[in-house]
């Protein structure tokens, strides 16, 4: 029966890949492409790849034996919600640019299970306490992690026009230009995703404390994980501070987004990844 589940959910995976990178193909064709590509064609693969997606993780989220999860299992996790966010903000203001980057980026994630080991069975799985600290901190992560890429995509944007008008390349760095909203746009984008991900972070460290002292009865452990996150937490806060009180922008907002979604990678998976495949043991 397990054995039967385990397919299923590879050939759904199998299913999504092509899909997500199509649509992602798709975007690029809208960016750099002479010929007229509608986004609604691009917009409905990435969809199909959603369902077929989500339908994956789901049974491994939820399989009788407890809920799978790892290193392999939390990434997928993270680049559904965030492509599922870009898709949802696509209906808004679509960014061909982003959708171009991402989706392509989430088929290469579904095609790791074809290759990584099978995860360990996490025991709490039953605990409601534990699903909702998961389903938080996986949106945490993947709304903060668009807010990343969307302060990448600002740093090159700024970066490019400040070059000269005559530099190498101009040509082919203007099709993506074209295809952006304006700084003052972007930058009003990435602080409405910074405040959003903060809130769910800090309910991410909140449940995960109750959850923490329910389950071991100490509240806040000092190791990695909980080390990094905090320092996470704080670098978001000082950011956004900064911002009410001293108007951050430009390049210092920026840095400030990348270096902190830098740290509160290393709290899960840079740790995971370490006792996962160097150490060869489960977190």
């Amino acid at each position: 029966m397990q054995y039967t589940e385990s397919m299923n959910n590879l050939l759904l995976y199998a299913l999504a890949v092509p899909l997500f990178s199509a649509s992602g193909g798709l975007a690029a064709l809208r960016v750099f492409g002479n010929g007229h590509c509608p986004a609604w064609l691009g917009r409905g693969l990435a969809a199909l790849g959603l369902c077929f997606g989500g339908l994956g993780l789901y049974g491994v989220l939820f399989q009788p034996d407890g809920l799978h999860f790892g290193f392999v299992t939390g990434l997928m996790c993270v680049m559904w919600v965030a492509s599922l966010a870009a898709f949802a903000e696509g209906f808004a203001a679509p960014v061909a640019v982003q959708e171009m980057v991402l989706f392509p980026l989430c088929g290469l994630v579904f095609s790791l299970p074809f290759f990584a080991p099978q995860e360990s069975v996490l025991p709490v799985s039953g605990a409601w306490m534990f699903r909702l600290h998961l389903v938080v901190a996986i949106a945490a992560y993947s709304l903060l992690g668009i807010a990343a890429l969307h302060a990448g995509i600002m740093a090159w944007q700024e970066k490019v026009l400040h070059r000269p008008a005559h530099d190498s390349g101009r040509r082919f760095q203007e099709r993506l230009l074209d295809q952006l909203p304006s700084l003052v746009a972007m930058e009003s984008t990435l602080f409405r995703q910074l405040w959003a991900g903060f809130v769910l972070l800090s309910f991410t460290l909140l449940t995960g404390v109750v959850f923490a002292e329910r389950w071991s009865g100490q509240a806040l452990a000092f190791d990695h994980k909980t080390v990094f996150a905090v320092v996470s937490w704080v670098s978001f806060a000082c950011l956004l501070g900064g911002r009410l009180l001293a108007g951050w922008r430009g390049r210092q907002a920026l840095r400030w987004c990348l270096g902190s979604y830098a740290v509160l990678v290393l709290a899960y998976f840079g740790t995971q990844f370490v006792f996962e495949f160097i150490l060869k043991q489960g977190v």
